[in-house]
Parts: C-alpha cells; sequence; structure tokens
C-alpha cells in the first residue's frame, strides 16, 4: 500500500482501462437480469404474454391479465443487441467524465461495481444516469445561461424520461410531466430573482435542500396514503415494516452506494460545511436537485421492498438481503455529484474527485476496497439455470408448462423461460405456482393441458403420474440445489 501513489496519474490511468476491461468482461460472463428478461417478453401491446408480475390471485399466474407496462424500445432487441448498447452507453459516460473532470473520476465511475452489475444484466441504469445528468445540466444552466425556459423544458423531459425508462410513465406522461417541471422551475426562477431579500434563502443550498427533501417526503407520504399506485400505498397500509424498511433503504442507498460505492464519503464533510456558507442560486438549485432524488428513492425502495415482500409472503427483513441491489438506482446521481463538487471548488477550496487534495490517499484506499466487489460482479455475473432446463424441455408449438417455485421472484423466474423457449414464434404458454398453492391437484383439472412441468429446488418429491426427464445443478448464489423437467407417464 505504502508504494502505491495515489497522486500519478499514471496508477488512475491503468485504473480506468481495468475498469472498461472490467465491463467488457461482465458482458460475456453474465446472463441478463431477471427484469430485463421480463422486458423482453412485453409484447407490442405493453402486456406480459404469461400474465404480469404482480397477479390478483397470490401464488399462481393468470396468463389472461398480462397488465401494461412501458419498456425502452432496445428491450426489443437480442441479448447481444441489449449489452451493446448498454456498454457503449457506459463508455459515453466515462468519456464524459474524463473530458469534465479528468481520470480520476473516469476511474472510479468505470469501476462502479453498482454499473458493472447492471451493465452485464441489460439494466436501465446507465440510461438513468443520461437522463439524470442531462436533466441536471439544463435545469442549472451549467451549459449556458441563455433560453433558460427552453432549457427547463428540455430538463424536465429528461427528467420524465427516467420515469419512462422504469415504466412509470408513457409518452404522453412524459409531455405532461415536462410542460409541469418547466412551469414549476421557471416559477422558481423568476420568484428567486424578483423577490429580493424575502427569497434569499432560496440562494442558500442547505436551506434549499431542507425545504426540497421535507416538500419531496410529503408528497410521497400523501401519495401513499391516497393509494396513487399499490407499491406506494403500503406505506400507509403497513407502517411498522415500512418504517423498518425505510430505515434500511436509507443505509442501502445513502451509506453503501452513495457514500462508499459511489467514494464520496472522503468528500462528505467539506461539502456540507461549503453548502451552509455560501449562497448562489445556481448551486442551491443542484443541491436541490440531488436530494430531492434522493430523497424520492430512499421512500420508493422502502415502500417496492414492503410491497414486494406482503405479496411474496417473504421472511422480513430476510427480503431486504434478497433486494438490497435496489440501491443501484442512487447511482444516476454520480455524475450530478461531481459536478456539484466542481462547481463549489470554483468558489471555496474543496476536494473534488479529480483534486482530491488532502483526500487522495482516502479516496485511492476505498477504490481499491471497491475492487474485490467489481471483480465478483465482472467475472461472476448473473447466472440463469432456466436456460438449461428450457434446452431439456421438448416443446411443440402451442405446448404449455408449469413452472413451480417460491413466491419470491417466482413471476420474474418465470420469464427467463420466454426468450430460450423462443415462446412467442412456438406460441408457448408457460404457467407459474407457488410451491404453497394446489399446483398437484390442479396438473389434473384447470392445468391438464400442461404436459411439461419444471420445478424449482424448493421441491423434492415427484407428484404422481410425473417422471423425471432431467435434472441439473443450481448455482450456489442462486440458491443451490437441483432443478428438475417432468412429463406426464
Amino acid at each position: 500500500m505504502e508504494r502505491l501513489n495515489f497522486e500519478d496519474d499514471r496508477l488512475w490511468k491503468g485504473l480506468l482501462i481495468f475498469g472498461i476491461l472490467l465491463n467488457i468482461i461482465v458482458c460475456f460472463t453474465s446472463d441478463l437480469g431477471l427484469d430485463t428478461q421480463v422486458k423482453m417478453a412485453v409484447d407490442e401491446n405493453g402486456a406480459l404474454p404469461w400474465g404480469d408480475l404482480r397477479p390478483d390471485t397470490l401464488g399462481e399466474s393468470d396468463p389472461t391479465d398480462g397488465g401494461q407496462r412501458t419498456v425502452l424500445p432496445l428491450y426489443g432487441m437480442s441479448e447481444e443487441g441489449i449489452k451493446a448498447i448498454a456498454f457503449l452507453t457506459f463508455v459515453g459516460l466515462i468519456a464524459c467524465m474524463f473530458r469534465w473532470g479528468g481520470v480520476r473520476s473516469a476511474a472510479i465511475l468505470s469501476l462502479s461495481p453498482a454499473f458493472i452489475f447492471s451493465v452485464g444484466r441489460g439494466y436501465e441504469e446507465v440510461y438513468l444516469a443520461v437522463f439524470c445528468a442531462a436533466s441536471f445540466f439544463l435545469l442549472s444552466g451549467l451549459l449556458t445561461t441563455r433560453y433558460r425556459i427552453l432549457q427547463n423544458f428540455g430538463a424536465g423531459i429528461c427528467f420524465m424520461m427516467m420515469a419512462y425508462a422504469k415504466g412509470f410513465t408513457d409518452g404522453m406522461g412524459v409531455a405532461y410531466g415536462a410542460f409541469i417541471l418547466a412551469t414549476l422551475a421557471t416559477l422558481w426562477m423568476e420568484i428567486q430573482q424578483r423577490g429580493g431579500a424575502k427569497t434569499r434563502w432560496m440562494s442558500q443550498p442547505h436551506f434549499v435542500a431542507l425545504v426540497v427533501a421535507s416538500t419531496v417526503s410529503l408528497c410521497m407520504v400523501v401519495l401513499g396514503i391516497i393509494g396513487y399506485n399499490s407499491t406506494l400505498s403500503i406505506l400507509a397500509e403497513s407502517p411498522v415494516r415500512y418504517t423498518t424498511a425505510f430505515a434500511f433503504s436509507l443505509l442501502d442507498l445513502v451509506v453503501i452506494f452513495t457514500l462508499f460505492g459511489m467514494v464520496a464519503w472522503p468528500f462528505i464533510l467539506p461539502l456540507l460545511k461549503a453548502l451552509t456558507t455560501i449562497e448562489d442560486s445556481n448551486i442551491a438549485v443542484m443541491t436541490g436537485f440531488i436530494v430531492g432524488i434522493m430523497t424520492a428513492l430512499v421512500f420508493y425502495v422502502a415502500a417496492l421492498w414492503t410491497y414486494e415482500a406482503s405479496i411474496w409472503g417473504a421472511q422480513w427483513p430476510g427480503i431486504i438481503w434478497t433486494m438490497g441491489n435496489n440501491g443501484r438506482y442512487a447511482t444516476m446521481l454520480f455524475i450530478p455529484l461531481f459536478l456539484l463538487l466542481r462547481q463549489l471548488s470554483q468558489q471555496v477550496e474543496l476536494p473534488t474527485y479529480d483534486a482530491p487534495l488532502s483526500k487522495a490517499k482516502v479516496m485511492g484506499l476505498t477504490v481499491l476496497l471497491l475492487l474485490p466487489l467489481s471483480l465478483l460482479a465482472s467475472f461472476h455475473g448473473q447466472t440463469m439455470w432456466t436456460d438449461e432446463a428450457a434446452e431439456s424441455m421438448n416443446l411443440a408449438e402451442g405446448d404449455a408448462f408449469l413452472f413451480v417455485s417460491e413466491d419470491t421472484l417466482g413471476m420474474h423466474w418465470l420469464y427467463t423461460f420466454y426468450a430460450p423457449l423462443d415462446a412467442e414464434e412456438k406460441k408457448i404458454t408457460g404457467h407459474w405456482r407457488s410451491i404453497d398453492s394446489t399446483w398437484e391437484s390442479e396438473l389434473n383439472s384447470t392445468l391438464s393441458q400442461v404436459s411439461t412441468l419444471v420445478t424449482s429446488p424448493d421441491i423434492t418429491f415427484t407428484p404422481r403420474g410425473w417422471i423425471v426427464e432431467s435434472r441439473g445443478e443450481v448455482d450456489l448464489l442462486n440458491g443451490g440445489g437441483e432443478w428438475r423437467v417432468l412429463t406426464r407417464s
């Protein structure tokens, strides 16, 4: 460790090249993630052909109710295409960081375990980062101080594209949302400029951060109470469990994925001190932007954990370990945080990623501590035993099969069969049942058309009238055990 010179750009250039290499490797070692495979199955009408991920009847799929989802058009591409677009987009982000900041910030971004994880699985974190950075640039006027109303509208579109990428809204929702956000941003500027001493607080970053965090928190609570959607409504339905989830969400997003995962903790105290000592309307907007998104993310992830645990009947708080990687959503704020530090450093003496001052060694050691996680994310990747199971299934056109597993992510795992079976072309129908359902009796009644049964490692017995055609081992990180494909005897 003593021989490492964290002031030497050659070390950081090596780390940058290594980070890009890890992102290339993960494209070959990792299968697409569960959410990505679900999105690939969405049809042209926005429905899922084998039933929505959250069926009305717990523990069983309903192919007649495909729900309604919005996905980015790129999920209609092949696995290779999805990974290629994600990788090239991420490389573009790294290039921008190198151009705007320097080799250190670019290297840290390239080595981010969360981004490596997302690139290999084809998740939308890289696109969220692009939309977030573009919205931040336009809203704060970093590129130019002209055409602010037009910039606000562009910022609104980019901001709503994050919601579009996550399937929270459609094209019309993007337009409406952009108009509302642009109007609010423009009003904010007008009030701040015309208010004089009464609006001085709007130029104080720490005060704006407090106001934005309080407003966003209140909005999230109100949306939960009025039942805006099923996920947020869990806030009112299970307040005690939600409170526990909120604490873990705060730890997951702010501490693990931001302060540590984004190597931000060496700068946090100087940053907070600087924000309380200056008055600058643009920096106040930047601060409010970052704090607002982080606050919303903490509330949303806590609600997601609580809701999914309730519909899966999952053990609490064990589900948090299963879904802890949702904290990766915080990565969209890496570039805004980097830009805020850079902008502040022009007014006060402040360490940044590319000019860390006394924080150079601490920053470098944090990167080295993250390297094992980066290596694990790259060389292990996502593994899907369902690929092998699908290859062993002898299904003809129009056939149906039943997949039986535990409730947690059961419907997600069902859709990992969709692409390997070429289900769209062959018109194959997949059904899912929880291990706690009456699936055995249904095989001779409502599911009598099913000729093939796939059991997860949770099922160890052979139902009467069925024989095992093939079997295989599940990767340890996916729980281990044996999967089986059975047919009627």
